[in-house]
């Protein structure tokens, strides 16, 4: 289903909720680390001419970001969410575009969710210019994207916001409103958001909303809202989830449960819980117990399909075995310098035996003398224990052991 929405359209804005009527206006406005983002900012005063993937947590300002580059571009915006955008909607769009190339912005929201033919797509269309596209998605666009859109785009990172910010964002919001409120109760209402612009929106307009009171009181924010937080404590949900992967990886099992007791009564988003516990299975245990990672992986899909309270359970159960298995970074380590390589060196040809070629025309296994004829290929499975002395790096880079022992 293709949506439309023209951002130049001036409809009453009354009855849009708090977060939509504070977006932006002018690049001084924006909230967050692309405000001094060199790379972006030289982007968005060349009058938006390439195409772009944001990439953040929810509420960091991707969408309204992309609505303001229409503005700075003066180009009509488009917005498709990509879970109810097909293929057709796409090619309608890029028909459209190309009667008036370059006069349209395409905004894809959660990007992620679009299949590899639904990207593939948009790739005439973005490298010839006929539309600029701007991506938003959650996930690491490394992952999620397929590389030939990635190669056509620019990729900006958006971090969550900071209690700075967020700060400064009540304080416009409360005055927008002609409201008030107290130091105390902005702080809560910061906090509480976690790094979330729009959530801390949607909360202040709620307490907006439900009282008379001016300025407004902690009290009144902590009875309306009602979100556990790290009230009080200096050390931020930032440094709680640090506390509980180092404890993890220092052998700490008590050090992980207790960080992980804080992580949960304070409120913290129960998949990013999860999701830092599998990665330490991985970068810290490692070789040294593979099951940590098979376990880390069930507890994070049982904890998400319970939901609290039971998912503690599960998420104790992961923690503390990771916490008291061995420890090995070795695998972590090796592709860290296999990665140094790729980056600090040309990209080498792939060795001629190693290549893909048709199998019909040139089979990988050999029918008789072990030893593929065309390349040179030496088919492991031809040779006592399923092994045969062949290269596999590059010339270049033969002599180099990534993998420690």
């Amino acid at each position: 289903m293709l949506s439309q929405e023209n951002i130049f359209y001036n409809s009453a804005t009354e009855f849009k909720p708090l977060a939509h009527r504070l977006r932006p206006d002018r690049i001084e406005d924006i909230v967050g680390n692309l405000k001094t983002n060199q790379a972006f900012l030289a982007w968005f005063k060349n009058e938006i001419k390439q195409s772009a993937i944001f990439w953040g947590p929810p509420g960091t300002g991707k969408t309204s970001i992309s609505e303001l580059c229409a503005r700075q571009s003066n180009k009509e915006f488009i917005k498709l969410q990509a879970f109810n955008s097909g293929v057709k909607d796409l090619r309608d769009i890029i028909n459209r575009a190309e009667k008036i190339p370059n006069s349209i912005l395409l905004f894809v929201d959660e990007v992620h969710n679009f299949n590899k033919s639904q990207q593939d797509i948009l790739l005439n269309a973005i490298e010839s210019g006929i539309l600029i596209f701007i991506g938003a998605t959650t996930e690491n666009p490394a992952v999620s994207i397929n590389r030939a859109l990635l190669s056509r785009t620019l990729r900006f990172e958006l971090k969550p916001h900071t209690l700075t910010d967020l700060e400064a964002l009540v304080g416009r919001a409360l005055s927008h409103q002609k409201r008030s409120m107290s130091g105390s109760a902005i702080s809560y209402l910061a906090k509480a958001s976690w790094g979330d612009a729009r959530n801390l929106l949607s909360s202040l307009e709620l307490v907006i909303n439900s009282t008379d009171q001016n300025p407004i009181e902690l009290s009144t924010c902590q009875d309306l809202i009602g979100r556990k937080i790290f009230a009080g404590d200096p050390n931020s949900y930032y440094d709680c989830v640090s506390a509980l992967q180092k404890s993890m990886r220092g052998s700490s099992v008590d050090g992980s449960l207790y960080w992980l007791a804080r992580l949960l009564e304070g409120g913290a988003e129960l998949e990013s819980v999860a999701r830092r516990i599998l990665v330490t299975a991985s970068e810290d245990v490692g070789l040294a117990d593979p099951q940590a990672l098979i376990l880390a992986n069930s507890a994070y899909q049982a904890a998400l399909r319970l939901g609290m309270p039971e998912a503690r359970i599960v998420l104790a159960q992961a923690v503390s075995y990771i916490a008291l298995a061995p420890k090995s970074n070795s695998s972590y380590k090796a592709l860290e310098k296999a990665l140094q390589d790729t980056r600090n060196h040309p990209p080498y040809p792939v060795p001629e035996h190693l290549r893909g070629l048709h199998l019909d025309a040139c089979p990988a296994k050999s029918d008789n003398n072990q030893i593929n004829p065309k390349t040179l290929y030496k088919y492991p499975h031809d040779y006592p224990g399923n092994w045969v002395e062949q290269e596999y790096l590059p010339e270049e880079l033969k002599h180099k052991k990534y993998l420690s022992d």
